[in-house]
């Protein structure tokens, strides 16, 4: 969608959902400030039965001077009405009245409730709305006013807790990007009123045990008082995980912890929300939404309450642990393969930053953190994913081509300089290599859903489904790893 050509309707209303939080006001405000750019004047408004009282939503609209009007029909003549944070037609937006001609259009990052077309962009995957007009209006070429930004910024920070449940690369882009810190500071002080304080004594006394995960329910509430009453849940001794929830009045909103390196919260976040709606994060931090709608339809029927907790037995039942060097795997016993030598790329660290240079490498899998070197290259796999190879050891492994590899990249990976923030991508500096040596590997179907803890990295699981392949160097059954099915049958032969 090219928002350039939504300037050109005369009469133009942004519409937040009811009872607007931060992410729907900053969404549609910094969308105001963009068309206002190009001469095109935008309302801004929010229907339902109640107006914006919270503190800190009323001192971000004052110190922001931002105008959003509470209605409860639309101004005569509309001719587009642009939808933030929600979809018109769905549950939390009320539906105004329009002219026959008039264009609706929808921005959001929930899980689609209506049938998708060229007039909506409805990206899941995102943790906020405002990650997502945020990279719209990138994609536009708009030099973002300050106010435009702070307000982008704090409506990522509300919806994520913080910034604790960060689902994808661009939700962290953003959270990076320069904002207002003395004005997020008082508004994030200005969160929790004293009727609060007594929804998180409550939740906490509601304490259900579910193979040491623990569940409390709360009262409906903000997203960010979610999040700091599991943070005050998982100092609990004897839980390993907890899921604070509450019923609002389209869903259940969860908030998620994790203290075992076992349990990844972004990954059980997910799990929980697959066929209901949306969830992720970090490992240790996340966060989701399941409508009742989408629950009824994935449950035959279930009560919301109790489906949530089914998905929480069924993910605990779910997986195999591996630990490498570990197991009981006799991996000498198993087929033998040869890797095919395909072109993949490579780059020299100190190409992109200088020599002792923290840097962070963005990718879809998370953010990888090394030091600039002589010794440290990049490499990066058919499927866009970037880790660190000591320099010798890729020379002993690798050798230059011509031939560039098949690679398509969801996210283009990006390095960042921890200290300045600096940011370059790193296909600009990477050249194509291939595998010198055929590398003979013992592997295994999977049966079953499999956690894998490597050599490399004792600390963080990754994640296997069933017809996924389990594979171990033939010459060190202790580097065993997970290939994603579509991989292994391009990668690898049977010898």
């Amino acid at each position: 969608m090219d928002l350039k050509e939504l300037a050109g309707y005369k009469r133009i209303v942004i519409q937040c959902h009811d009872t607007p939080d931060a992410d729907a006001i900053g969404s549609g405000f910094a969308l105001q400030c963009y068309l206002r750019s190009l001469c095109a004047n935008a309302t801004l408004v929010y229907g339902g039965p109640a107006k914006i009282t919270k503190p800190n939503l009323l001192m971000l609209i004052d110190a922001l001077k931002i105008k959003i009007d509470h209605v409860k029909k639309l101004p005569p003549k509309v001719d587009l009405l642009i939808t933030v944070d929600c979809q018109h037609g769905a549950g939390n937006v009320q539906t105004l009245d329009l002219p026959d001609a008039a264009r609706v259009v929808v921005i959001d990052h929930h899980r689609a409730e209506i049938p998708e077309d060229e007039n909506t962009i409805i990206l899941p995957y995102l943790a906020s709305c405002a990650t997502l007009m945020w990279d719209l209006l990138n994609k536009a070429n708009y030099k973002m006013e300050a106010d435009a930004l702070n307000a982008l910024y704090f409506g990522l920070y509300s919806d994520t807790n913080g910034l604790s449940e960060l689902r994808h690369p661009l939700d962290r882009d953003l959270a990076e990007a320069p904002y207002d810190a003395g004005l997020v500071r008082k508004l994030r002080n200005a969160s929790i009123s004293t009727d609060e304080l007594d929804i998180v004594a409550k939740a906490l006394n509601k304490l259900n045990l579910i193979s040491r995960i623990g569940v409390f329910k709360a009262s409906p509430c903000d997203p960010n008082l979610l999040g700091f009453t599991s943070d005050i849940a998982q100092q609990v001794v004897g839980i390993d995980c907890c899921v604070i929830y509450c019923l609002q009045a389209h869903g259940i909103k969860l908030s998620i912890r994790s203290a075992t390196r076992e349990i990844m919260a972004s990954e059980i976040a997910s799990f929980i929300c697959e066929d209901a709606g949306s969830g992720g994060g970090s490992v240790e931090k996340a966060g989701g939404f399941m409508s009742y709608s989408e629950i009824s339809k994935a449950s035959g029927g279930a009560k919301p309450e109790n489906y949530l907790k089914s998905r929480i037995r069924e993910y605990m039942n779910r997986y195999d642990l591996i630990y490498a060097g570990n197991n009981s795997i006799d991996f000498g016993a198993l087929p033998a393969y040869k890797k095919i030598p395909l072109p993949v790329m490579f780059a020299k660290s100190t190409d992109v930053f200088e020599r002792g240079v923290k840097i962070t490498i963005r990718t879809l899998e998370g953010d990888v953190d090394t030091t600039a070197s002589e010794d440290v290259y990049l490499m990066i796999g058919i499927l866009g994913e970037v880790y660190p190879i000591k320099r010798e050891r890729f020379e002993a492994s690798y050798a230059l081509t011509d031939e560039p590899p098949k690679v398509v990249f969801e996210y283009v990976p990006t390095v960042i300089n921890k200290m300045t923030g600096e940011r370059s991508e790193i296909l600009q500096y990477a050249s194509n290599c291939v595998a010198r040596d055929e590398k003979i590997v013992r592997a295994m179907r999977l049966s079953r859903h499999t956690k894998v803890f490597t050599n490399w990295d004792t600390d963080k699981y990754y994640s296997g489904d069933p017809s996924d392949w389990l594979v171990a160097n033939d010459d060190d059954h202790s580097d065993c790893y997970i290939v994603k099915r579509d991989v292994f049958g391009d990668s690898y032969t049977e010898q």
